[in-house]
This record gives C-alpha cells, structure tokens and sequence, in this order.
C-alpha cells in the first residue's frame, strides 16, 4: 500500500535512534520503526494518531504510550474493561499503546506476542469497551484501515480510511 503523505511531520526518528529505544524492556517492532522513521508522527488516514518516535516528544510512544498503558491498567484495576471479543486480563496487561484514534480507540502491541521483529496488535475500544485483535504489524494494520476489513478492527461504524498521512 503507498501510503500519501499530506504534510510533513516535525518529529521524525531515525532509524539508528529508534533501535535504542525501549518499551518495558523491548525493542521496537520493525514495522514501526519504519514507519516513524519515514514519516514520523501524524494522523493517519485523518484518524489515527501515530506516536512518535522521538522519546522527548509530548505525543511520543514513551510518554503517551506509557500514560495510556495507565489507563488501561486503571481500567482493569476498576473493574469496567470489556475483554470481549479477543482478550482477557492476562493479554490486557501485556498491552504497550502506539497509536489512538481521534474517537478513542488505542491501538497496543501485546509485548508478549512476538513473531519475528513484530508484535502483535490489538484495538481497545473507545472507553476501554472491548478488546479486538487487529494485525501481526503495522503495515497491515494500515491495510486494514483502509479496506472493509476496518469494521472487524474497530468495529460496524467505520467506513474504510484514505492512505494518507498528515504530519503533525
């Protein structure tokens, strides 16, 4: 898929720096890293907000992945987290958020499920109501977001997205 980029991101990664950058103690999949260091953080497909990969940025995976991993924990802790239809507390809290919908969806690597130099991806519902998997790697999340395929992501309301990228 050729993703077509809108505006340029102020916040690019190189690859190099990305590779030093650790999440609970793992590396960073492949598939992001590409991603981050060819257009950096940005909506995609006027959507999805992809965290940089800039570890001082506000809006990057270390600051606000690590904010909405708290979140997600209290969610747990305070009994209104919807596990269905693909999870339970075990992968909920192997959970490392990247990316958020402007509707409140989060998009999380389960740290625990590693296939190669990728994790897999989960969406968690807007106000934490309900768990789906959604893809083994960035780019075919992407794919999916842009296919039919987005209503099994995120759910009957959604109508596939553009491949574009807005830098932000």
């Amino acid at each position: 898929m050729t993703i077509r980029p809108i505006a340029v991101s102020g916040s690019i990664a190189t690859k190099r720096a990305l590779s030093s950058v650790r999440i609970a103690g793992c590396k960073l999949p492949e598939s992001y890293c590409e991603f981050a260091a060819t257009l950096g953080y940005g909506r995609f497909g006027g959507l999805v907000i992809i965290y940089s990969g800039v570890p001082e940025h506000p809006d990057s995976i270390l600051v606000q992945g690590a904010r909405v991993r708290g979140f997600i924990s209290d969610a747990v802790a305070d009994d209104y987290f919807e596990f269905e239809p693909d999870g339970d507390e075990a992968v909920v809290g192997r959970l490392y958020p990247f990316a958020a919908s402007e509707n409140g969806e989060y998009f999380a690597w389960d740290l625990n499920e590693k296939r190669a130099d990728e994790y897999s991806i989960y969406c968690v519902g807007a106000r934490m109501a309900g768990l789906r998997y959604a893809a083994e790697s960035l780019g075919e999340l992407l794919e999916k977001l842009c296919s039919a395929s987005i209503k099994d992501v995120m759910g009957p309301g959604y109508a596939p997205l553009l491949p574009t990228f807005e830098g932000l």
